[in-house]
């Protein structure tokens, strides 16, 4: 039988059902899957008393050295600089924003008083006003016809071209120089 069962192949034939043992029928199988006798319980183990001794031996105390890691340390102390400096920025913030509300404050007061004095000067050009103050606190009085005077500006303007300094020569140079220097000095 071992023979045969060497011998088959997988897939060899085809199968309908189950291929599950079912040992509640042992017809099936013949005799090398039957089942003899049942196999008997196992016995209860019985308890025995052991003596143990517990032997102490002085063992010496080693302490374990601890140390820190550089690196570790060289990490605290970036992040504390961090902090150090996440705090100096908020405080800058801080006085920046109050201040930035001052100057609100005082823009706020120079545009009401820009306003007040728009009013004061629109209201200071009154002519009748003007005309007023001019006659009765300065004395100033209209001008008679004969303190009338008229400019006659008729007449054509005329321009005077003078000749341009390209063509002067050294020595005119240097005599308007010491000429320009004897006149400072007088």
């Amino acid at each position: 039988m071992a023979a045969a069962a060497t011998q088959r192949r997988y897939g060899q034939g085809a199968v309908f059902g189950s291929l599950a043992y079912d040992f509640n029928n042992p017809e099936l199988y013949g005799e090398d899957y039957a089942v003899a006798e049942p196999v008997a319980a196992p016995r209860p183990r019985t308890r025995t008393q052991t003596r143990t001794q517990v032997h102490t031996r002085a063992r010496a105390v080693v302490h374990t050295r601890q140390s820190i890691a550089p690196m570790s340390i060289v990490g605290m102390v970036a992040a504390a600089f961090l902090v150090v400096i996440a705090i100096l920025a908020q405080a800058q913030i801080v006085g920046i924003s109050s201040e930035s509300v001052a100057l609100q404050n005082q823009l706020t007061e120079l545009e009401e008083q820009q306003s007040k004095l728009r009013i004061a000067y629109e209201s200071a050009f009154n002519m009748a006003e003007i005309e007023d103050y001019a006659i009765h606190t300065l004395g100033m009085q209209r001008p008679r016809a004969d303190q009338i005077f008229y400019i006659d500006t008729s007449s054509p303007d005329k321009a005077v071209v003078v000749a341009d300094g390209a063509n002067d020569g050294f020595v005119d140079r240097v005599s308007d120089y010491l000429s320009g220097t004897l006149s400072y000095f007088r």
